[in-house]
């Protein structure tokens, strides 16, 4: 019998090892020495919570922009979080040696969540902000440029100024007394020179107006020619809240198919404009649906330029992706002036005869042009449709200027004289219907806006500005003479103050009728001459709303004669509690990192001051005196209420402050609905971390979703010092971790202990929906300009 062959055991071939394909989200490059370097993000780095970290640290900007060595800080840290997300330190430095720098986000399957998720958290990262403060960082002292790129195949040109500009506006339904947009036009159509006042003989630019149309009309209009730009302005989807907070809710009920269409599935709602439709009075329009209504794509604009707040991440994101070679938005909130002024510059530059400047660089000399304390942090965005790199050079982006004829001054100012001053100057003034004294006490503007616009190339001169605020027998003036006015536009409104040596409103004690009368003149010709009625408020009179309530700080008042006299008696109580006759008050110099409980002294020296309170001075509770106004309300002071023995939640509460920060302990003022109450920060590194945004919370409120729409909060706070219910997390972190200690003032009233006002201080923050506002006053002290503690007359 025949053996049987083994069959020889295959072996299977090594199947080589396939490495992991890189997702590419977001690539950054620039051009040094006409050599391309690049640095690719992919989607597996940490970009959404990139985003959420430093959209939060700069909507919370005001806190820390005005403190330079916190800016340096901050430098530092935008380098460690790029690092985060593999854009190394090194790649940094190169970046800082470009003059322009591209951030390209990369196409995806928006079908796909995930994906989805991620490149449109490398959208909404500040990537102006991180760049420009990173390379700052590592030395760049030069002027940089930072565009994004989505590619849509258009052609790689610079595009000549306009001939054809629509302007479109929409203040639609309730929003129409909110917004006008006449001064804006006029700007523009003067920027532009679409004025009529262009050298004769020679094609002059032309703007047509779409004045708050249906969505049907505005499409109709927008195919109807070949438009080379747009300019959109209104309100975007996010700002109408802050004038109509029930909107949405409305919207829910009422139209739901409109409601589905405006969030998304997160229930945030999306970027967007409000519009109008023959069935909707205030239409939201999303990104998406905007850009099919503004792009022809048959004949797409060179450029759009959005004044909308939100509309930097996908607002103008989209209008590229339809075709459009450019479009400019911001990526959250700006100042309506800076706002103004910054696209009245930039089409100065692009439009006026022999600037020669391609889209690009007038941006680049516009932002240059708005030096303001009020834009660090605000980033204003470009998109391009094609690289800047890939089909030619930078030093190519300006055509050669056209010399321009010579004229005399004498010549100039000949032909100035027969231009209407309608076409010369336009002034815009809004002015306060009351007159708060702790607004100009803190070195704020007596009137919300004051603002020059020149409407012509030329220089204007003998500009005068006058301004008198009538205070009984005396007027106080304010007055400023601008020898040459050769910027497009000027805000002088901010810069305006009085003396505050008057007797009349540091004495006030009841509302009075005043005038504000204001002239501006430009030579022997009037630009615009008014007198206003305005209400000048008692001294001791706070306004209690969203915009006053920042003032609260300087109601704060250590310099009272009656808190000397508190913390006097206190001293013996702190002997007692701390077991030491030599004990005193000696602010945070108690804390000691090496004992058990580091802040005891601190706390301490609290619980010494309010058992003095509540044992020898027997305060009661009291309504507050009549103010004559729903929102108003007069606040005593400490000697009121030492004089007096009686006081109300916030007098209370102020009362407290004050005395905690005679003695370098840092209060904060709380205010729920309704209520006030007041805390304090036992150490100066929780109050250091907490001005830095150290502890970002874990869930950062989206722009649109639920909780930000709650109450109609701005997310950028204007105030440093004024916290909102969308920093409730931040503020909870700090709580429960020890640092933020609240004490409930009323229980003065009552004799209860420290413990327990301790214990209700806490209870009091269990509601975000309660919750209205923390106001910190030490950083309303160092703010720039501070917030100090007002003048009160005690009599």
């Amino acid at each position: 019998m025949a053996k049987k062959q083994k069959t020889p055991r295959r072996r299977a071939k090594p199947v080589a090892r396939r490495k992991p394909e890189i997702h590419t989200v977001v690539t950054i490059r620039t051009s040094i020495g006409n050599r391309l370097v690049e640095q690719k993000v992919s989607r597996s780095a940490p970009l959404q919570r990139l985003a959420e970290e430093w959209t939060y640290i700069l909507r919370s900007r005001t806190r820390w922009a005005d403190d330079a060595d916190l800016r340096l800080n901050v430098r530092e840290r935008a380098l460690e979080d790029l690092e985060r997300v593999g854009v190394r330190r090194t790649f940094i430095k190169k970046l800082a040696q470009g003059q322009h720098v591209e951030v390209e986000l990369h196409p995806w399957d928006a079908a796909d969540a995930d994906q989805n998720a991620v490149h449109e958290a490398a959208a909404d990262v500040p990537w102006e902000y991180l760049l420009s403060a990173a390379t700052r960082g590592v030395g760049r002292f030069h002027t940089m440029l930072i565009t994004r790129l989505f590619r849509n195949g258009s052609r790689a040109v610079f595009p000549e100024p306009p001939e054809q500009v629509l302007f479109v506006e929409s203040s639609p339904g309730r929003f129409e007394d909110f917004y006008e947009f006449n001064q804006e036009r006029d700007r523009i159509r003067a920027a532009i020179g679409a004025d009529g006042r262009g050298d004769a003989g020679k094609p002059q630019p032309t703007m047509k107006v779409s004045e708050t149309e249906s969505v049907g009309d505005i499409k109709k209009l927008v195919r109807k020619t070949k438009w080379d730009v747009l300019h959109v302005s209104g309100l975007d989807t996010h700002q109408a809240l802050w004038y109509l907070d029930s909107l949405y809710d409305e919207l829910k009920k009422e139209k739901p198919a409109v409601w589905r269409k405006i969030v998304d599935p997160q229930d945030r709602v999306r970027d967007g404009m409000i519009l109008r439709e023959s069935n909707v009075a205030e239409l939201p329009v999303p990104y998406d649906d905007l850009a099919t209504v503004l792009i022809d794509a048959a004949r797409p604009p060179r450029l759009v330029t959005l004044n909308l707040y939100y509309s930097g991440a996908r607002i103008a994101r989209e209008m590229v992706a339809r075709g459009a070679r450019a479009a400019l938005g911001f990526l959250d909130e700006i100042d309506d002036d800076l706002a103004e002024r910054f696209f009245q510059a930039f089409y100065w530059q692009w439009c006026r005869p022999g600037n020669g400047y391609a889209i690009s660089r007038a941006f680049l000399n516009a932002w240059s042009k708005m030096k303001s304390e009020r834009m660090h942090g605000t980033a204003i965005v470009i998109w391009m449709g094609v690289s800047v790199f890939d089909e030619y050079k930078v030093t190519g982006e300006t055509v050669a200027a056209q010399a321009a004829p010579t004229e005399t001054r004498l010549q100039r100012l000949a032909r100035l004289g027969g231009t209407p001053m309608v076409g010369l100057l336009q002034v815009q003034i809004d002015v306060p219907e009351e007159v708060n004294y702790s607004l100009l006490h803190n070195d704020r503007s007596l009137l919300e806006r004051l603002t020059l616009t020149k409407l012509v190339t030329d220089p204007l001169e003998d500009i005068k500005v006058e301004v008198e605020l009538n205070l009984g027998s005396q007027n106080y003036p304010y007055r400023c003479t601008y020898t040459v006015l050769d910027e497009p536009q000027v805000e002088v409104g901010r810069r305006i103050r009085i003396p505050l040596t008057a007797t009349l409103p540091r004495s006030l004690r009841e509302r009075v009728i005043s005038t504000l009368y204001v002239k501006v003149t430009c030579g022997d010709r009037t630009a615009l001459e008014e007198t206003k009625r305005v209400v000048l408020i008692p001294v001791d009179e706070w306004v209690d709303d969203t915009e006053n309530n920042p003032w609260l700080p300087s109601f704060v008042l250590p310099r009272d004669p009656a808190v000397l006299k508190i913390i006097s008696s206190s001293r013996r109580y702190l002997i007692g509690i701390e077991d030491d006759p030599a004990a005193g008050f000696d602010g945070y110099q108690s804390v000691d990192e090496d004992a058990e409980n580091p802040t005891a002294g601190v706390d301490a020296q609290v619980q010494a001051i309010w058992t003095a309170l509540v044992n020898e001075y027997r305060l009661q509770y009291i309504n507050p005196p009549p103010a004559y106004s729903e929102q108003s309300q007069r606040l005593r002071t400490p000697s009121d209420i030492l004089g007096s023995n009686t006081g109300t939640c916030i007098d209370l509460a102020l009362l407290l402050a004050s005395c905690l920060e005679y003695i370098d302990i840092y209060p904060v003022v709380v205010l729920l609905s309704g209520h006030a109450f007041v805390g304090y920060w036992r150490s100066e590194e929780a109050h250091d971390a907490f001005v830095e945004v150290m502890h970002v919370p874990a869930e950062v409120p989206p722009v649109g979703s639920a909780l930000a729409r709650l109450g109609g909060d701005r997310l950028v706070e204007q105030f440093g010092w004024r916290l909102t219910r969308l920093h409730y997390d931040e503020i909870m972190e700090y709580v429960t971790s020890g640092d933020l200690v609240m004490l409930e003032a009323t229980y003065l009233t009552g004799a209860w202990s420290f413990a327990e006002s301790m214990k209700e201080g806490r209870a009091n923050m269990r509601s975000r929906r309660e919750f209205d506002s923390l106001l910190d006053i030490r950083l309303a002290r160092s703010a720039a300009p501070p917030v100090t503690p007002l003048p009160i007359i005690i009599e």
